[in-house]
């Protein structure tokens, strides 16, 4: 369990630090709308699929865990919905129905009807079937480079049993989940643990994908989210029950789906995911217990963001010399115990703790 660190003396620097980041892995505005604007428009060409019963979001868009992409081999927004047919009109699918049949002929055909129903709206667009959805590229690059994708899923509902049963395509079966029911409890009330529970996620998403060989699916760590973080935690106290409890969970089994209908969350190396979150908690703990010591703080704090912590005092961010050069009329200076963005001109300064993406308006 990890330490209540929050009750020993007022935090400030780590949790400065923590803004700041948040900030800057926070999808900006356009991406976001431009994403769910596809997502939208996919779901309800799809929803004109003879035999359709609903559609629904899901995904980290959904869950309000995104980030932006923090690498060059990250494929960008992905904005994740599902279809989900109505089995009066489609008898003979899945497993619980009487001639069993698999998904992948239904897949392609409702990719035939997307292509047709999407075809004045999004000309350049390619589908692609993959092992649980379909993905939908765009190709109409945003002003900023983005080019948010679309995943859908084709769904039924099981019967008589919670969820859905959802496609595997490599070997034409079906798997059970609960995508919706995902949504639901990280969208939860109360507000404030929705928030701060959205705040950890973000930040280990982050830190997960720090180094090339990424250890943990993004829903593993939505679902030790769940599962550790209670109310009345700051930031930093989400994040290090996030990563300490979830570490030792993680050492005596798989993690179990929050909804309780899939399997356990698969993953590829468990000893090496127990000793990122155990590296990643070690590293937070020191910050926290020099608060006080903001150099001390920023060095602990860069071994997990180095894109996002300034590498020496005064220096500016990775990710903010990045965003100078995509965007030469503004630029960010870094000030002693806090952080500042300004115009070149010096028109105008802003503060970092603003709101960022998870957060009401």
């Amino acid at each position: 369990m990890a330490k209540n660190t929050g009750k020993a003396h007022l935090l400030k620097h780590t949790l400065i630090y923590l803004d700041d980041i948040r900030s800057q892995i926070a999808p900006d505005d356009l991406s976001l709308k431009e994403a769910a604007d596809r997502r939208d428009t996919v779901r309800m060409a799809a929803e004109r699929f003879p035999g359709s019963l609903r559609s629904f979001n899901s995904g980290s868009l959904a869950h309000r865990t995104a980030n932006c992409p923090i690498h060059q081999r990250d494929a960008g927004l992905d904005a994740d919905c599902g279809l989900v047919l109505d089995r009066r009109a489609w008898t003979r699918l899945g497993p619980d129905s009487s001639f069993s049949a698999g998904p992948t002929e239904t897949v392609r055909e409702l990719i035939s009807h997307l292509k047709g129903e999407l075809a004045g709206t999004y000309p350049n667009a390619t589908y692609e079937m993959t092992k649980r959805a379909i993905l939908i590229r765009v190709n109409e690059p945003l002003p900023n480079g983005q080019d948010p994708t679309i995943d859908l899923v084709l769904a039924l509902d099981r019967r008589g049993k919670p969820g859905l049963w959802i496609p595997n395509t490599h070997n034409d079966t079906w798997d059970a989940s609960h995508p919706e029911e995902h949504t639901g409890l990280l969208t939860a009330d109360p507000c404030d643990l929705r928030l701060v529970r959205q705040h950890a996620i973000r930040l280990g998403k982050a830190e997960n994908k720090r180094e090339e060989d990424v250890p943990l699916c993004s829903f593993n760590l939505e679902a030790f989210g769940l599962m550790f973080v209670t109310r009345h935690r700051n930031d930093a106290e989400a994040l290090l029950v996030l990563w300490t409890d979830g570490a030792a969970d993680l050492r005596r089994r798989l993690t179990p789906d929050p909804a309780g209908v899939s399997k356990p969350i698969n993953v590829e190396d468990v000893a090496y995911a127990v000793m990122r979150l155990e590296f990643a908690a070690g590293h937070l703990q020191a910050a926290l217990d020099r608060d006080w010591d903001e150099e001390h703080v920023r060095s602990h704090l860069y071994e997990l963001w180095p894109e996002f912590v300034s590498s020496y005092p005064g220096a500016e961010t990775k990710a903010r010399l990045v965003a100078a050069s995509r965007n030469p009329a503004s630029s960010v200076y870094y000030s002693g115990a806090g952080l500042s963005t300004a115009t070149v001109a010096g028109a105008a300064t802003v503060a970092t703790s603003v709101r960022s993406y998870g957060e009401p308006h």
